[in-house]
């Protein structure tokens, strides 16, 4: 890539001020009806759309400007970059063509330009006109062999039975293959880190790729989360004499897939741990870790949207009267183009997986 473009990329963005941003927040609704009506107009756009329905173009232009306000806040050129080829890769397996980025980001343009003030827009055309300078580098990135997880021989069987479950769907295949090698804490350790968590990243991927729908990627996660239920019983009375965590999905997500495995991790390693789920608010999480007088929070990410939503609950904790000084660890798929954002959110530490995440709080005991 483009190293000089990317260092201009960061330069442009950290010189975007908080008026800004919230200029740019305030008017997105009318920027994405802009948009959309422009791509409608447009012949040329709606030739550029190929097989692709206009109601994922405007579900694409939802999107953005979510990750837009979140960019122009956290200011991450890397994250930035890598949520865009995101974009590329997902509608581009939709049918659209490429060259209708090109277009996207031009009316964008005209869209900051209508309703924003002189100074604001000129800050954040500065983006665009960037990611247009980017886009030969966001097509060979979004074009670019995707790194899957690792599975080991002895293992490959039962992860070759256990997709094929979920992508059926059976949920008494799943629950069956899942009971052929689970029968002890130690054997779900295994599976919860080696099956299940690269097969919900493989179902993810081929929803990106556009070979199976949403509705075939939440029967998945709703299989798995009933799997996952089925055998808790294997660690629910182990002992925990350890102290006590929150783990905890951003405020405003829905996975949970990724919490939901760190937590059980951490009872099977002597914590407590009181896992809240999806879109829990900052003061239920405020509350709840007064109420354990937990010493951890963890905080799953997926989407780099969340992004402030999780600095936002970190301040807020950090700022809230909570028995002894908690440690907060963060990690997910919104960290893994840039593994410094942790800093930048405010956390103190950053788990690669949940097995690093068990690791640092094990460590961190001692």
């Amino acid at each position: 890539m483009n190293h000089t473009s990317l260092h201009d990329l960061d330069s442009i963005l950290m010189a975007i001020d908080t008026a800004t941003c919230e200029s740019y927040r305030i008017h997105v609704p009318l920027m994405i009806a802009y948009a959309n009506q422009q791509i409608v107009e447009r012949t040329h756009a709606t030739d550029l759309l190929g097989s692709c329905p206009i109601d994922m173009v405007y579900n694409l232009h939802a999107d953005h400007s979510r990750l837009m306000v979140a960019q122009l806040e956290i200011k991450s050129v890397s994250t930035l970059i890598a949520t865009v080829a995101w974009e590329y890769q997902l509608f581009v397996s939709r049918g659209i063509s490429l060259d209708f980025f090109l277009l996207d980001f031009a009316i964008w343009i005209e869209a900051i330009n209508q309703y924003l003030d002189a100074r604001s827009a000129a800050q954040i055309t500065a983006v665009y006109r960037q990611l247009c300078d980017l886009h030969p580098h966001l097509v060979l990135r979004a074009n670019s062999p995707q790194a899957h997880p690792i599975i080991t021989d002895d293992l490959l069987p039962y992860f070759t039975q256990y997709l094929q479950a979920l992508l059926k769907p059976d949920m008494a295949a799943a629950i069956r293959v899942t009971g052929e090698y689970v029968t002890n804490p130690e054997q779900l350790a295994i599976w919860w880190e080696r099956i299940i968590y690269p097969a919900m990243y493989e179902i993810g991927r081929l929803w990106a790729n556009g070979e199976i729908s949403v509705g075939q990627e939440h029967l998945a996660t709703a299989i798995t989360q009933r799997v996952m239920a089925i055998y808790y019983p294997l660690i629910l009375n182990l002992p925990r004499q350890k102290g006590s965590v929150v783990v905890s999905s951003s405020p405003g997500e829905l996975h949970e897939i990724g919490g939901r495995i760190l937590s059980d991790l951490l009872e099977l390693n002597g914590w407590d741990a009181y896992y809240t789920g999806a879109n829990t608010s900052k003061e239920g999480i405020i509350e709840l870790m007064k109420q354990t007088d937990s010493r951890f929070l963890c905080i799953s990410t997926t989407l780099a949207d969340s992004l402030p939503a999780v600095k936002s609950l970190i301040t807020a904790v950090r700022s809230a009267t909570i028995g002894s000084t908690p440690k907060i660890v963060v990690g997910g798929q919104a960290y893994t183009s840039d593994p410094l954002m942790w800093r930048q959110v405010g956390a103190d530490h950053y788990a690669r997986n949940a097995h690093d995440g068990v690791l640092h709080i094990n460590a961190s005991h001692t």
